[in-house]
């Protein structure tokens, strides 16, 4: 149950610190205890206002992230297909259950006898009930000051690893190309004392790289995150591991296009490329390119166009100029589909994988922690070369 420990702890995940701390404890509350306890009421209330207030916050931040005003016109980089699609991944039940679970939140709950008999603190539903019942209390505890309940929120969903509509294409185009699944690794580092572990991990005896700790480059401040297909490493980096993961998963989105758009194009159609890239949006081999016109004149006062092609992922921007609107779309075209077909993309430099020893495993001799660590790295290049073979 939630104590004033885990309180503390609570609060500092989620960075925000309550005016009224009931309010945080009535988020644990599940309906069966209160049933048992009628001097206590129950989070459904604040899961209401908290599944409104993640609604809010995902919906405009989908709408600085891919809506602009063009020619006194509101324009979005996305359909409303694909932004309905991608509020779907953002919110999703999978994804607020992992965001609390990571963070440990289960623990706290305050269960009735049958929610304790049926053991519901770790599933699904349940995780993802809390993880909006808490944002609600935020909401109710700032007065809907959204500034806060987006911070909040910011926060709450970078404790998903999975998190992301990259992860998905990415996911997705693996398994069409025969990649398998990709693998995720972590920058994982020692942190600097216990304390720096989250409390239900202090006690827990783990080894390796895939439960370590992911803590920040003492060089440079930065979380880091790789993703490792076909043999390939891509490294990202960001202000944390959210954002880390989605920098790996751009760069592995931009070699998958590579892959597909070479086996696809037999032969560039230099006649119409941009009929030809149209055709491998409309079959979803790639995401719809972002075109940017402008116009400017010439020493001799004659028109000219130019095009800046963009597609998401892609670390490039492909630039052209023509007397025309049509030549210069087709010619920036023409050069985005040249990039995929001629050019190979660069791997990132892969990390060393640290091996830990935590709680009684630290006790260990040096002559034990090595000979643990060769065992280690054997099985990993065991369970490699297991999932090459798939």
């Amino acid at each position: 149950m939630l104590n004033a420990e885990n309180i503390d702890y609570v609060q500092s995940a989620i960075n925000y610190h309550f005016k009224n701390q009931q309010l945080l404890v009535q988020a644990f509350i599940r309906k069966s205890f209160a049933q048992e306890n009628p001097d206590v009421h129950d989070n459904e209330v604040l899961e209401f206002y908290g599944d409104e207030a993640l609604d809010l916050y995902v919906t405009k931040m989908m709408y600085k992230k891919f809506s602009k005003f063009s020619d006194d016109f509101f324009v979005s980089e996305k359909s409303e297909g694909e932004l309905t699609k991608l509020k779907s991944v953002y919110v999703s039940k999978r994804t607020l259950a992992q965001c609390s679970y990571n963070a440990g939140f289960y623990q706290y709950l305050f269960l009735g006898k049958s929610d304790i008999a049926n053991n519901v603190q770790k599933s699904q539903s349940v995780n993802e009930d809390l993880f909006e019942a808490i944002v609600g209390a935020v909401a109710v505890d700032c007065d809907w000051d959204f500034k806060t309940i987006e911070h909040v929120c910011e926060t709450m969903l970078s404790m998903d690893s999975m998190n992301s509509y990259l992860c998905v294409l990415v996911q997705e185009k693996c398994q069409s190309l025969g990649f398998g699944y990709p693998e995720y690794v972590p920058g994982i580092r020692q942190p600097r004392s216990l304390e720096e572990w989250r409390p239900h991990n202090w006690w827990e005896v783990r080894i390796g790289c895939q439960q370590g700790q992911i803590a920040p480059n003492p060089k440079t401040g930065l979380y880091d995150y790789g993703i490792r297909i076909a043999g390939k490493f891509f490294a990202g980096s960001g202000k944390g591991p959210f954002q880390a993961k989605m920098d790996a998963e751009s760069k592995a989105l931009n070699f998958l296009y590579h892959e597909e758009l070479k086996r696809k194009i037999k032969k560039i159609d230099y006649s119409n490329p941009v009929s030809q890239l149209h055709e491998f949006v409309q079959k979803e081999i790639i995401m719809e390119p972002i075109y940017d016109f402008t116009e400017y004149h010439d020493k001799d006062g004659n028109p000219i166009w130019r095009c800046n092609v963009t597609l998401e992922s892609v670390p490039k921007t492909f630039t052209a100029e023509a007397i025309s609107k049509k030549e210069v779309k087709q010619e920036a075209v023409l050069q985005l589909l040249k990039y995929f077909v001629e050019t190979e993309v660069e791997e990132s430099e892969e990390w060393e994988t640290p091996t830990f020893f935590v709680g009684e495993l630290s006790l260990l001799s040096d002559e034990e922690k090595e000979k643990l660590r060769k065992e280690f790295d054997e099985a990993k290049k065991q369970l490699r070369g297991n999932k090459n073979d798939i």
